[in-house]
């Protein structure tokens, strides 16, 4: 690998470059309305937009032979400078590392070209940077070994491809859009993005495919915005506060301050979007489809909106008591930690769900507890989910129940249309109080 820390890379390099640098910026430039470089393909002063701070470039130079198996080299191109500042015969996550790295406090960008990407493990972010692709931007995973997956579909076999995550965010004011990830067939220990104990983090118009665990993931963050990105086969999860590997220290981290809104989920083990640990939230204008568990599910959460989505063919993977739903308020008792166990935080709470069309799914909406010994019926009561509104859905084909609550205290349920139901409205009397009812529909 080579790194230029003076400004000026070696004269051949220049030559070889030159022309592909100029071409790959001015583009970079032109979609942005900005003019980067000068003909000659050195930096304009003052070029780029008002405070955006530093730009490096990451980009491939196709065709020259590394010895890493995709006659791929990468370089970091300095936007400032106009130079090459980096380049390697390695994995592409080399070269955004020390994008990230060289980005400076006040911030900056880092701009990934319209190329693959093949990583051989993650590339991690800091404070104040914002990294984008291009229509065509792809980073791709490594399988880095086999796992047990203590809960294989009937379609998968252990052990499974495990792999590595790809971006991991840790500095707060962060931003991930526009990339494609590729989990190349792995399933297990991964996240496409990761952001662990950030404060202020936008994740938007990404798509990630062929795999992972959970496919976007955020833990202990503060101000999270996930929008617009399409997660297509995921393993477990598709959009969640939980973390692979499940057990770690991240997992099951509360979050707090958190707008899910506009993307599309499709194909997952369990849920689809599960804003588990979370305080502060909105779900709000998603499309999910195809899942195991319950599609959008808290469990537990606190003063949130769940509103304006699509909730369409949910086939259950291993249910828990009372089926799978649509969308479901839950206590579940395994997604506790010894931190949060036995306070308000570990109970449901102050949710709203409303204007959701849901649709072939076993149960429309679901409000339950689930105590890790399901014998435990006292927890039922103990430890139930509060203080909900469940109002104008439409739930219809739900063969076992439109709306379903086994437990749940200070609720309401009105106003909702249940279409070709087992049942429109199921209430279990024994570990429920204080439910209102009223205006709904059935057909």
């Amino acid at each position: 690998m080579t790194a230029d820390t003076n400004g000026a890379s070696t004269g051949s390099r220049q030559s070889d470059w030159g022309a592909s640098r100029r071409s790959v910026l001015s583009s970079i430039g032109a979609v942005a309305g900005i003019g980067l470089f000068s003909g000659t393909g050195q930096a304009q002063t003052g070029a780029g937009l008002s405070g955006t701070g530093a730009v490096y470039v990451v980009t491939t130079g196709a065709g020259q032979s590394n010895g890493n198996g995709n006659g791929t080299e990468y370089l970091v191109l300095d936007g400032d400078r106009g130079s090459v500042a980096f380049s390697t015969g390695g994995t592409a996550d080399e070269a955004f590392q020390y994008a990230f790295d060289n980005v400076p406090d006040s911030g900056g960008a880092v701009i990934a070209s319209a190329d693959t990407f093949r990583f051989g493990e993650p590339a991690t972010m800091g404070d104040n940077t914002t990294l984008t692709g291009q229509q065509g931007t792809r980073f791709v995973a490594s399988q880095t070994g086999t796992g047990e997956d203590p809960a294989p579909s009937e379609s998968q076999s252990n052990p499974l491809p495990a792999g590595h995550d790809l971006v991991r965010v840790r500095g707060d004011n962060v931003a991930v859009t526009d990339i494609e990830f590729d989990a190349n067939g792995t399933q297990l220990n991964n996240q496409a993005i990761q952001a662990d104990q950030c404060d202020g983090v936008y994740i938007a118009r990404n798509r990630t495919v062929n795999g992972f665990q959970m496919a976007l993931s955020f833990t202990r963050c503060t101000g999270v915005t996930v929008e617009h990105n399409e997660v297509v086969n995921p393993n477990w999860y598709g959009i969640t506060s939980r973390a692979a590997p499940t057990g770690s220290d991240r997992d099951l981290r509360q979050s707090s301050d958190v707008v899910i809104a506009g993307n599309r989920v499709v194909g997952v083990k369990f849920n689809n979007i599960a804003p588990y640990n979370v305080a502060n939230f909105a779900v709000i204008g998603n499309v999910t489809v195809d899942g195991g568990h319950s599609l959008i599910a808290c469990s537990p959460a606190q003063r949130g909106t769940i509103v304006g989505n699509v909730c369409q063919d949910l086939t259950e993977f291993a249910p828990d008591p009372g089926g799978e739903a649509g969308i479901e308020i839950e206590y579940k008792e395994t997604h506790l930690r010894d931190e949060v166990a036995g306070t308000p935080k570990a109970r449901s709470s102050d949710i709203t769900i409303s204007g959701n069309q849901v649709d072939n799914c076993p149960v429309g909406i679901l409000v339950r507890t689930v105590p890790a010994d399901a014998d435990n019926t006292d927890a039922r009561s103990a430890e139930r989910p509060y203080s909900f509104t469940i109002t104008g859905n439409t739930v219809s084909n739900a063969s076992a129940a439109g709306i379903r609550l086994r437990s749940g205290n200070a609720g309401v349920v009105a106003t909702n249309t249940v279409r070709n139901a087992g049942t429109a409205v199921d209430i279990d009397e024994e570990f429920t109080a204080d439910i209102e009812q009223g205006l709904n529909v059935t057909r």
